[in-house]
């Protein structure tokens, strides 16, 4: 069941950057042969999307946001939030029955597991590289890298220059919150 709750309850702006958590959304870990006509075809129908092949990938429609985070692995992220008396998770529902069910590959909910931040402004890159390896100057538009940021495992899916979305652990999201926070006063 998805928590409704929120680990960061505020938002928060300083010059040219402002951040909150987009919470909650549905998020669904994919797993199969991307080479298995049976799997990539069931999945196709049931997204209304092509699964993007190659690790850092993303395809968006009005519903669903994929990021290709391994050579056979896919996180799959609502974009409307879910509503407190509505915690039914039909997309997940769908995926079980089709792909589980019939070993064509894994569905997982991670819902629980990571929360969102929606990062906007134009210092975003600048803030994020105050302590990730990463160059971020080669990341381009609708994609995503896994990376480390103030030795936190992320996610980040950037959208373009001045939006991006970073997923983190929900263990670690108040412990990274605190940090951008900190990081962005001196930009």
């Amino acid at each position: 069941m998805l928590e409704a709750t929120s680990t960061i309850n505020e938002s928060k702006h300083f010059d040219n950057f402002s951040m909150e958590e987009k919470t909650p959304v549905e998020k669904i870990n994919l797993r199969g042969n991307p080479n298995q006509k049976d799997f990539t075809s069931k999945v196709g129908k049931i997204l209304g999307i092509i699964l993007p092949v190659e690790v850092g990938n993303v395809v968006v429609n009005e519903e669903i946001s994929i990021i290709t985070t391994g050579p056979n692995e896919w996180l799959i992220i609502t974009n409307n939030k879910v509503k407190k008396d509505n915690n039914s998770l039909e997309l997940e529902n769908v995926l079980f029955e089709n792909i589980s069910k019939t070993n064509l590959g894994s569905v997982t909910n991670v819902s629980d597991q990571f929360t969102i931040f929606t990062l906007k402004g134009t210092n975003i890159f600048e803030i994020l590289s105050k302590s990730s390896p990463f160059d971020f100057d080669t990341l381009s538009n609708n994609s995503s890298v896994q990376t480390l940021i103030n030795s936190i495992d992320v996610t980040i899916f950037k959208k373009d220059d001045e939006n991006v979305d970073l997923l983190v652990r929900r263990s670690f999201s108040i412990h990274l919150w605190s940090w951008m926070c900190d990081s962005a006063r001196f930009i």
